[in-house]
């Protein structure tokens, strides 16, 4: 039977002794850190490593890693708001607390390495990490460093990144996001349109804006996407905002017939392959997806992304020619006449663009995260 111990607040960590190698990995918050933290668990417990995640209280990925069999530590922590307020206190208590959890988790677990995938989670990891003389790596998928890993480095953490930083940010090593296997590689565009309901050999744009959709986006693009010439659209408009959007195509002039509006896309491969062409937010996981699909793309900042970090990711991929970049505030006059130009001036062009880039994909980002974290790992 496997001997566990408890961190003080009624979790039941692995002891000394279960196994040779372990890590401790931070990785809730959100998607975009969680994704690539599991995979990263994956890929070393495969190679004989004994995970360890570290996730926020209540965090929804719980299930996911109770299903993957993996042990958990949450911390009860939440981001710090840029602006000055009654949340600042609350969080240094609940970040004093988190502090002390997390040094008790390393002391007890006694892992060879810890890693932080970025957000909140990262920083307790790290300085627990350093109090108690374990390497520590972080992970940034975004061309800019978050608080959490600006301040990790501090400690001497080592850096991974996911995209080429922008300019002025420390360099790292750069090993991609993982991204879900179904996205490894491109599919055939004329089946997934047909599959889709639309014509296989129309011009086609998805727009989408994260898994809860974008409201500028969802508002601004059926009128743009109607003057952008002969074409057909993938909009998947969120939930709540999916009958609103549909009757926008509605009145744009846009034949229903090359219109899907749909809520989401559980196979979002399907959508990718189908597209000629992709509207969407710059967030990092969504750009590793395009880098990995090589998908020409028009890029829409979120424009209170924490720090303007999106619009760091978008000016790189725009730098290396592989996409546009239209901010929300101009989607109404500028989004039909950058698709239109998108799609007249040679696709194949901004697609081979990301060749530039030389930003591992698929496998190999997997493969590169996983190899750089042993080297860091202490014997």
């Amino acid at each position: 039977m496997k001997r566990v111990a408890t961190s003080g607040s009624g979790e039941r960590l692995p002891c000394r002794g279960d196994a040779p190698k372990r890590i401790v990995i931070a990785a809730g918050g959100t998607g975009g850190h969680f994704y690539p933290g599991l995979v990263l668990a994956q890929t070393l417990r495969q190679r004989g490593w004994e995970p360890l995640m570290v996730v926020r209280t209540g965090d929804p990925a719980l299930p996911r890693l109770e299903a993957e069999a993996l042990p958990t530590v949450p911390l009860d922590l939440t981001g710090l708001s840029r602006r000055p307020g009654l949340g600042w206190a609350s969080f240094t208590w609940k970040l004093a607390g988190s502090l002390r959890l997390a040094d008790r988790v390393l002391r007890d677990f006694d892992p060879r390495v810890a890693v932080g995938m970025g957000g909140y989670l990262t920083f307790p990891a790290a300085l627990a990490a350093w109090r108690r003389g374990v390497p520590c790596a972080v992970h940034e998928s975004n061309s800019t460093l978050g608080l959490a890993n600006r301040a990790s480095l501090a400690l001497g953490a080592s850096l991974l990144r996911g995209l080429p930083p922008a300019p002025g940010e420390p360099a790292g090593e750069l090993t991609g996001t993982p991204v879900r296997p179904s996205l490894w590689a491109p599919g055939d565009p004329a089946a997934a349109r047909q599959e889709l309901g639309l014509a296989p050999d129309l011009p086609t744009v998805l727009v989408f804006g994260g898994s809860q959709g974008a409201r500028g986006v969802n508002r601004e693009a059926p009128a743009a996407l109607a003057q952008a010439g002969p074409l057909q659209v993938i909009h998947l408009a969120g939930a709540e905002a999916a009958a609103e959007t549909e009757s926008l195509y509605a009145r744009s002039g846009l034949p229903a017939s090359r219109v899907r509006v749909l809520p989401y896309l559980d196979a979002m491969e399907k959508g990718y392959a189908a597209a000629d062409l992709v509207v969407c937010r710059a967030g990092a996981s969504t750009l590793a997806e395009l880098a990995g699909l090589r998908k020409p793309a028009v890029l829409v900042p979120y424009p209170h992304a924490a720090g303007r970090h999106q619009d760091a990711n978008a000016a790189l991929l725009a730098g290396a020619g592989a996409a546009r970049v239209v901010p929300e505030a101009e989607l109404a006059s500028r989004l039909g006449e950058e698709v239109r130009a998108a799609l007249a001036s040679g696709l194949g062009q901004m697609s081979r663009a990301y060749d530039g880039l030389a930003v591992p994909c698929g496998e190999a980002a997997v493969r590169r995260l996983a190899d750089a974290v042993e080297r860091i790992a202490r014997p």
